[in-house]
This record gives C-alpha cells, sequence and structure tokens, in this order.
C-alpha cells in the first residue's frame, strides 16, 4: 500500500506543480484512498467497451492500457498510458455520457480506480480535491489538445520524431499498426519514417 501511495502522490505533484498553492494534507489523501479499488487484469481485457459510458479514472501501478475507438472498420489507438501514470477516456468520464472511444489494456496490469460518483463526493468535501480534479482533467485536455496541433502543424515525420522522444517505453506494448493510428499515418508510412531514421 505504501508504495502506491507514494506513486500516486508523486503523480498528484507532478499535476499540481511546485508552484501552485494546493497542498494536500495526509489526512486528505487517506480519503482518496478509501475511494480506490485494485483490480488486476489480464492483457486485452476491456476496462470499458466501445460505446459505453467510462465510469472511472484509472492509475495504472503496472501496465499498459490503451483508448481506442473504430473508423471505418479500422481500428485507432487515440492514446495510450502505462506504469504510474492516470488513464481516463475524459469527454466520456466527465459528461458521463457513452462514447464510441473504449480502453484496453496491452499487458497484465495491476489498476487503481477511482469511480464518478465517489470522485464527485470527495470534490463536494474538500476543496483542494475540487482543485486536484480540475487540474487533472485541464491537464488531460491539455494534452489531447497537444497532440491535435500536432496532427495539424508537424509533418509525418515530426510527429514520430516527437513520438520517440516522448515516449521512449512505447513499443514495448503498441504494435505498428497502433503506433501509425496514433500519428495519423499509414502503417507503410511509419515503415519508411523509421527504415529512414535507421539509415541516418
Amino acid at each position: 500500500m505504501l508504495n502506491i501511495f507514494n506513486a500516486i502522490n508523486s503523480y498528484i505533484k507532478s499535476i499540481i506543480g511546485l508552484e501552485s498553492h494546493i497542498s494536500l494534507s495526509s489526512e486528505v489523501m487517506m480519503d482518496i484512498f478509501t475511494k480506490l479499488e485494485k483490480e488486476e487484469f489480464t492483457k486485452n481485457t476491456l476496462l470499458v467497451k466501445p460505446g459505453y459510458i467510462c465510469k472511472h479514472v484509472y492509475f495504472i501501478e503496472k501496465g499498459a492500457a490503451r483508448i481506442f475507438y473504430y473508423k471505418d472498420e479500422k481500428d485507432v489507438t487515440d492514446g495510450f498510458s502505462y506504469d504510474q501514470k492516470l488513464l481516463v477516456s475524459i469527454i466520456s468520464f466527465i459528461r458521463q455520457v457513452p462514447d464510441k472511444r473504449g480502453i484496453e489494456l496491452l499487458d497484465d496490469s495491476v489498476i487503481w480506480k477511482l469511480s464518478y460518483s465517489d470522485l464527485e463526493q470527495l470534490s463536494n468535501k474538500n476543496t483542494e480535491i475540487q482543485q486536484l480534479y480540475r487540474l487533472a482533467m485541464s491537464s488531460l485536455l491539455i494534452s489531447t489538445q497537444s497532440r491535435v496541433d500536432k496532427m495539424l502543424f508537424q509533418s509525418a515525420d515530426e510527429r514520430y520524431e516527437d513520438f520517440v522522444k516522448s515516449y521512449p517505453k512505447a513499443y514495448d506494448f503498441l504494435t505498428l499498426g497502433m503506433i501509425a493510428s496514433f500519428l495519423g499515418i499509414t502503417q507503410e508510412t511509419l515503415s519508411r519514417i523509421r527504415s529512414k531514421n535507421n539509415l541516418q
């Protein structure tokens, strides 16, 4: 329990930032932990099926997962996360409505989850948790917008270079097809870019 407490506390501090006035007491942290549920899942488990509501926010203690959807019968990877990171289908979670996106585990994983109703209850009870909730959701939305901007303003080669720098562990659990769809390019284009980079 201590290890996951430290891991989540470290993640929270990374979201809050050193300059923030928010400071969560040990009592507040314990309030959060009393609502967390730990589960272990096998690879390929669907935490959220496409077309359903994302009712939890997930913290991956160990493992990897991706957010995906289907378009024109093609499987598209929209996001991913791994060890010591947060994962949620953000629009579905915030609005509590069904979404085309699903969440699939890419490896055997240890997951801690917090339900929407419990998070709302905690937020109503404590202003620091309310602010943390807002910062966490804002951070995820900013990451989503950043990815959209890269699709609009970067070349395929630039997106690949940025991907390799930003996600050095991604090849451990993502297939080439998943990476290509995440970058918004064909698998053939990805292979060409990788070959060119390997020759340099």
